[in-house]
């Protein structure tokens, strides 16, 4: 095991108690538990990493959870009798852009995409098909992508009658200046290359795996939609090639679901920031405090 995630593992183990990845290393010291080769000023902050790490990237099976921001503890002790129930809940973390971009990730080629041969469809399965016979779909590193291929991301829409859900992206959401610190409605996801399955009915697991990033964000077991746990996959409303200043075209899935009629909102429990159901029968009189794909989506499906 990692070093680290080792030393929080025993400190919390026999603490029992939540602690911040700087009262972990506090203790790990006082303890005399930290190896030799670990050293530097700032320990906490690598251990705060790589728990945040760890939670991310094995979520349903992870060795820690969060409490609340910046507060870690072990998972094998929720089912201990007596640890307080109050930290048994644990509180999901918003996903970040720069996290989701860690596999390869579908991409239409730019020639393509300029063609009209683009602007012919609406519908994501009819564009990946033809794009398909034109040899223009490729998985690229989203990290490094040339200006020969645009990227294809999935943005998930909730909606409940004539509102969609919104809320505001916060800085550790999303840096990027056209998107900090505006009102959105909709959660983005890549269209990765694990997404696409043997049951993905031609269409990349670009269904799926919005779902599961509409989970996520919404901290929501698929089980909860439906008693059996099945949800109708949505095609993609649209197609929207989106081209704003300072960075490169995106090719936008927009997908719609139907919220399910107990859920309700709320910011601490799913750590968004200013959540509201937002009415699309009367037109916003701040449209431009939208970001830029919100804005795209609402004139798709208005």
């Amino acid at each position: 095991m990692d070093s680290y995630l080792d030393i929080a593992e025993r400190v919390l183990r026999a603490s029992k108690r939540p602690m911040s990845a700087r009262a972990i290393i506090s203790a790990a010291y006082r303890a005399g538990i930290v190896p030799d080769h670990l050293y530097g000023k700032t320990q906490f902050k690598t251990l705060q990493a790589r728990l945040s790490e760890e939670i991310l990237y094995n979520r349903r099976h992870t060795l820690f959870y969060r409490t609340e921001p910046g507060v870690f503890f072990l998972t094998e002790l929720m089912s201990d009798p007596s640890i307080p129930q109050k930290f048994k809940t644990a509180f999901p973390a918003r996903r970040r852009t720069r996290d989701l971009l860690n596999e390869p990730s579908l991409a239409l080629a730019t020639k393509y995409v300029m063609s009209d041969r683009f602007s012919k469809f609406h519908r994501w399965h009819d564009l990946v098909a033809d794009a398909e016979r034109h040899d223009a779909v490729k998985y690229v590193d989203p990290k490094h992508t040339s200006s020969d291929f645009i990227m294809i991301w999935s943005f998930s829409l909730v909606r409940r009658a004539q509102c969609v859900l919104s809320y505001r992206v916060g800085r550790y959401r999303d840096d990027r200046d056209q998107f900090a610190n505006r009102r959105t409605i909709g959660f983005p996801g890549i269209v990765g290359f694990t997404d696409n399955t043997l049951f993905s009915e031609g269409d990349y697991g670009a269904a799926e795996g919005a779902l599961e990033a509409l989970l996520t964000d919404l901290d929501l077991s698929l089980r909860s939609f439906t008693s059996e746990g099945q949800v109708d996959l949505p095609a993609s409303t649209d197609i929207v090639k989106l081209d704003y200043s300072g960075d490169k075209p995106t090719i936008l899935l927009i997908m719609q679901w139907k919220c399910p009629e107990w859920f309700e909102p709320t910011t601490r429990r799913l750590s968004l920031n200013d959540v509201c159901w937002f009415d699309m029968s009367s037109r916003a009189n701040n449209i431009d405090d939208f970001e830029p794909w919100s804005r795209a989506a609402l004139d798709c499906i208005r």
